[in-house]
């Protein structure tokens, strides 16, 4: 057999707009894109490698895949299936046709008494055991990126991560599985007995079944022989998992698709087993001085049955920064274990005990460190969960590379691996975290390297062979536990496993893909790993990860790449970019700054697109941005509108103002409207600095510390009583603020690109606040916004200034918590019995996080639940409500689903923007207040029963 004798040749059609032309015909155009900055997007995917695609389809139903893959297959297109991305392996893309699954995204059967579930490919593996989290239902197989990866890429890639150790992998925890195979036809793949009729019926309807059943009874002897000795692998196809079913007179058929990573089917859904969630879990974090110690403690530490023990060499440590996780100096390795219980505290705390005791015998650097509540645990695996992207920042030019990251020893070698590995890449002079699954042997390597030098890509393609070599002829290994063959390891299966079995995986592959069109290059394949590495994009911040997709909020509601936090970088910092090709999709983001919030390399999406949009500022909207800045003739303006809101703001007028105001709004965006059924805010009649004159005239006062307060537009303009509220509280602390003259602080005015309207905007402001010790803020934009002005003056004189404003800025909830006084608080009866807190996206975005909580948490007579995604845009993002109201909703629907099941009956938030969205989204099923409403209810409830009186006096 030829060496390259099983990659056939493809046929292509024409042209990519024939192809596309047709699929359109096939799908509706709606499924099928194909513009520059759709396929820019979907050019890439968490790997090393770029592959450009001629087309992509967003599949809804098993009709649209089956209607694709025969399409593809008539044609010789490749096909290759996608769902989140997130694969390090370059298996999710393609030069032929992506097929997107993530618009299969639901939950279609949940038995709980059996414990096992119908899941389409689409969804999220965080958002499937929340939903399964409510019945006490787990899905185990948790890879770390569980907050991006969709279950058909785990399907594909036999995903399997920390808690291996006790749930196993993804092959071990699926029933069944919808498979359309090459041919278009469906199999249920499910174990069934060999004398089984629907095994019978099975092998009628899809001959190539039955041929891989005879290979694999006659070819038995081959397969054993070259078994890996390890306990975790996914290289190659699972033939082993077939021959295991064999032994119990089972063709076990998922065995086979699951890790065959699309090379073999799509597939449209799986039943999973699903297993009772903890009743209780401790993590525990241990810093070994003796790397030897740590290999000498498994075995012990699994006598625990431990659901996770994962490690962190040295190496490793320095990289991510000691420092900032708390990790000792001396500390050689860093174990992270973790145990899960059915029977609660009292069996963790025993169990611990014991891992004390185990842990006592060898040298530690310090004690060990135990968590029991999620909070503190997720604090413990912060620096294990993000590795990977952080280590984007250790080096402007050399990035981690994934070209050896998934070895797989024996766990009582590991600790010999990781000396093997620090001594190798230490003659190579090359930097490299080590870090991975120990209880279960399983090494994540990744070197950083510039593979754009020369010399380290020499050192890359030398280390390949060596590494992947030593792995399998020292220590007996596999050279993939988890992350699947891809184009990186596809090389190298061959002289893993010999002539012989690799012969089985292409007469499989053969067999029931004689086309070779589904994902060619993949797993089976001679073409070396170093093709295809996207050398541009490795020396670019961003590592692709899709940390960002799984907060992006427009991605929640389209589910394409090309409309995704991640896309869109591709998109604007391509060389070819153009804002008339990509205005779709620029235009598209509510600049949250989610992505900047999660990325562990600190990458702002937002902010690349802004500066984009400011190449191309938004006409339709300048002129009320020019109106904005003549205050008194806008604050006249809006006067009138106030007194006259009873009139206009009813039914028939707001269709009327709707249609009126429709072709000035098309100016700012084709999806721009004002909508007759929306909730507006109601405008006040007499705005706040006139209500509070002495505050905004009387700014002569001397008393230390000065406190300005910054309203920011809405507390001004609306009638939301926001203001109000944080000037009580305010005086509740013992502070008199001021209110000094103030512009808009400039995020609705840079969100449409108007740069030098913000510049002027900043510069008085600036000017403004300069005497002031602190500047208080009721408004998340405007927090973020005052701390942010430096990053419009690079040269300017206004640059020390900018910088000195953002020392001073603190949200109200900051300044409360921060404050030497505490003044009484009481039950309010307009507060509500249970309340929630929605987390405006700018106060996370500026750091402020856990204030609002802990104040909520404070205020008597309310219970404080935490509502599942608390932290994910509620879609307002201040004019975007109007700019798009229709996607808008779409994301708030999530939103009012979470609020609704929290069951809370007043909503907090820290943003007047957002009470906006969320009043006009809840339409009274919940009241909406600013935290700063909240607390000034609870003071003002605790001087009625003094008998006192208190408050904000205008």
């Amino acid at each position: 057999m030829g060496r390259r004798d099983h990659e056939m040749t493809l046929i292509l059609p024409d042209t990519p707009l024939a192809l596309v032309t047709d699929l359109r015909q096939l799908l509706g155009r709606e499924k099928v894109q194909h513009d520059v900055p759709t396929l820019t997007a979907y050019a890439v995917d968490a790997s090393i490698y770029r592959m450009t695609p001629q087309a992509v389809v967003l599949v809804e139903t098993e009709e649209d895949i089956e209607a694709v893959v025969r399409f593809a297959g008539s044609r010789g297109i490749p096909l290759t299936p996608r769902a989140a991305g997130t694969n390090l392996t370059g298996s999710a893309i393609g030069s032929g046709i992506i097929l997107d699954v993530s618009r299969m995204n639901r939950i279609l059967e949940l038995n709980e008494e059996e414990r096992w579930a119908r899941v389409q490919p689409g969804i999220v593996l965080a958002e499937l055991n929340k939903q399964l989290g409510r019945k006490q239902l787990l899905f185990g197989p948790d890879p770390s990126s569980g907050d991006m990866c969709k279950l058909g890429g785990m399907v594909a890639n036999n995903s399997a991560g920390p808690h291996t150790l006790i749930y196993g992998a993804v092959k071990d925890n699926v029933r069944a599985m919808r498979v359309c195979l090459p041919s278009g036809g469906w199999l249920t793949a499910a174990s069934l007995r060999l004398d089984d009729p629907i095994l019978a019926d099975t092998l009628t309807t899809h001959p190539a079944l039955r041929v891989i059943l005879e290979l694999v009874q006659s070819k038995r002897a081959v397969i054993e022989a070259k078994r890996p000795t390890v306990s975790k692998n996914s290289c190659g196809y699972n033939l082993f998992g077939l021959v295991d079913g064999l032994a119990q007179r089972r063709f076990d058929l998922p065995k086979l698709f699951v890790g065959s990573e699309g090379t073999l089917g799509v597939v449209s859904e799986a039943t999973l087993r699903l297993v009772p969630k903890p009743q209780g879990t401790l993590t525990a974090l241990i810093h070994f001085r003796r790397l030897e110690e740590v290999g000498e403690a498994i075995p012990h530490l699994l006598d625990l049955k431990p659901s996770a023990l994962e490690v962190m060499d040295g190496n490793t440590l320095n990289l991510i920064g000691r420092a900032a996780h708390g990790i000792p100096a001396a500390a050689a390795a860093t174990l992270l274990a973790e145990l899960d219980s059915e029977q609660g505290s009292d069996d963790l705390r025993e169990r611990a005990d014991r891992m004390a005791g185990i842990c006592r015998r060898y040298q530690l650097c310090g004690d060990l460190a135990f968590a029991y509540d999620k909070e503190q645990r997720d604090q413990l695996w912060k620096a294990r969960k993000a590795l990977y992207p952080t280590l984007y920042r250790f080096d402007p030019r050399k990035k981690p590379i994934n070209f050896v990251d998934d070895v797989v020893v024996r766990a009582e070698r590991i600790s010999e691996l990781v000396r093997y590995l620090e001594t190798f890449f230490a003659g190579q002079q090359v930097p490299v975290a080590i870090f991975g699954h120990i209880g279960n042997g399983n090494a994540h390597i990744v070197p950083l390297l510039n593979v754009n030098d020369r010399q380290d890509f020499d050192k890359m393609v030398a280390a390949y062979h060596e590494i992947h070599q030593t792995v399998l002829s020292r220590f007996e290994g596999s050279i993939c536990g988890e992350h699947g063959d891809g184009r990186v390891r596809a090389e190298y299966v061959r002289k893993m496993f010999g002539e012989d079995l690799y012969g089985l995986f292409v007469q499989v592959k053969r067999t029931i893909d004689p086309g070779n069109v589904m994902n060619p290059g993949i797993k089976v394949s001679d073409t070396p790993f170093t093709e295809h590495i996207d050398y541009t994009r490795l020396s670019k911040s961003c590592a692709t990860c899709a940390k960002c997709n799984s907060v992006c909020p427009v991605y929640d509601v389209f589910q394409s790449e090309d409309m995704s936090s991640r896309g869109w970088y591709e998109i604007v910092t391509a060389k070819d970019y153009s804002y008339l090709q990509s205005q779709r999709v620029v235009e598209a983001c509510l600049n949250c700054k989610s992505c900047r919030t999660i990325c562990p390399a600190g990458v702002d999406v937002s902010e690349l697109i802004l500066q984009r949009r400011a190449e191309q500022p938004n006409r339709g909207s300048r002129w009320l941005f020019a109106l904005q800045a003549h205050v008194p003739i806008f604050e006249a303006m809006l006067k009138v509108l106030a007194r006259t809101q009873p009139l206009w703001d009813r039914p028939w007028p707001r269709r009327l103002l709707a249609r009126l105001a429709a072709p000035f709004l098309r100016r700012i965006a084709p999806t721009a409207k004002l909508p007759a059924d929306m909730q507006l805010p109601k405008l006040a009649t007499e705005h706040l600095r006139d209500r509070y004159r002495n505050l905004a005239h009387n700014m002569n006062r001397r008393t230390a510390p000065r406190v300005a307060y910054f309203h920011g537009c809405a507390a001004n303009y609306f009638d939301d009583g926001v203001g109000d509220a944080v000037i009580a509280v305010l005086r509740r602390h013992g502070v008199e603020p001021d209110l000094p003259p103030q512009r808009c602080s400039g995020t609705p005015i840079e969100t449409y690109g108007h740069v030098d309207l913000v510049q002027e905007h900043a510069r008085f402001n600036l000017q403004s606040l300069a005497e002031y010790d602190q500047v208080v803020t009721g408004c998340a934009s405007c927090t973020l916004m005052l701390k942010e002005y430096k990053k419009f003056f690079a040269e300017e004189p206004e640059r020390q200034a900018a910088e000195a404003l953002a020392k001073k800025v603190r949200h109200i909830t900051e300044f409360v918590a921060q404050s030497p006084r505490q003044p009484a608080m009481a039950a309010a009866g307009d507060v509500g019995r249970r309340i929630t807190y929605h987390s405006s996206c700018h106060l996370r975005a500026a750091g402020v996080m856990r204030e609002p909580r802990m104040l909520l948490k404070q205020v008597p007579g309310t219970d404080y639940v935490e509502m599942t995604d608390a932290d994910r845009c509620a879609g307002g993002a201040g004019t975007y409500i109007v700019k798009d109201y229709d996607t808008s909703q779409k994301i708030f629907e999530r939103k009012r689903r979470n609020i609704e099941q929290s069951g809370a009956d007043t909503v907090a938030t820290s943003c007047p923007a957002c009470m906006i969205q969320l009043n006009n989204g809840l339409r009274g099923r919940a009241a909406v207040k600013h935290v700063a409403q909240v607390l000034e209810a609870a003071y003002e409830a605790a001087t009625r029963e003094q008998g006192a009186d208190g408050g904000a006096r205008p």
